[in-house]
């Protein structure tokens, strides 16, 4: 079967950008089938028996896009799997990197300005191609590229306001373990944690950038 006979579900909570994404995969020749959550895609990919899965990792409340690829590839282990989304790396969102399957292609949304790029990765993963050129989570560097998980995870709730006492209460730790943490997290950012700028305000702006909005709550 050639390439453009295959059948692409694609899921994205945004539905100004899944019909544009939408539309040009079916000016490409594919046949397309869109949804903007994990539920709604299950129902579609029983009846529709998806080749292809383009898929946003935010899907909203519920499941994730890496949760569907899982759940769509245990029912068809040749499922072609390409994540598309606005998050350089699954750390920043609480998931692990090694959690994307075996050679689905994951680009950033920004990479879309190239108009023949997500057909390149659709055809890298379908001939179990897919290198470095279509794995973004591995090769984007981001200003909290050096942060730990845990440094990752306190910079989350910092960008959703929590203060120390806060936090400390959600990871079951003392608040000067909040503040150290805070500390190693920021200067791995590169910000300077006695800045007259409050790091704070600076971390969260620069998380919510990088994210979107702050995932998982």
């Amino acid at each position: 079967m050639g390439i453009f006979d295959r059948r692409v579900l694609v899921v994205d909570d945004d539905q100004l950008l899944l019909g544009l994404i939408a539309a040009k995969l079916e000016s490409d020749g594919f046949e397309v089938e869109k949804a903007t959550d994990s539920a709604t895609a299950r129902r579609i990919a029983d009846k529709f028996d998806p080749d292809i899965a383009v898929l946003d990792i935010e899907l909203g409340h519920g499941p994730t896009g890496i949760d569907l690829a899982h759940i769509l590839r245990k029912k068809n282990t040749e499922i072609v799997l390409v994540f598309l989304t606005h998050i350089p790396e699954p750390r920043l969102v609480g998931l692990e990197n090694k959690a994307i399957p075996k050679n689905a292609a994951y680009l950033v949304k920004d990479r879309l300005a190239d108009p023949g790029v997500l057909v390149q990765a659709i055809e890298a993963a379908v001939r179990d191609k897919v290198d470095a050129g279509f794995r973004d989570d591995k090769n984007t560097e981001h200003p909290f590229s050096g942060a730990s998980r845990s440094q990752l995870a306190v910079l989350q709730m910092i960008a959703l306001g929590m203060s120390n006492t806060q936090i400390a209460k959600e990871r079951g730790t003392t608040i000067r373990a909040v503040e150290n943490l805070v500390k190693r997290a920021l200067e791995n950012a590169g910000i300077d944690p006695e800045s007259e700028a409050n790091p704070r305000v600076i971390a969260a702006r620069e998380y919510i950038k990088l994210t979107g909005m702050p995932f998982g709550r």
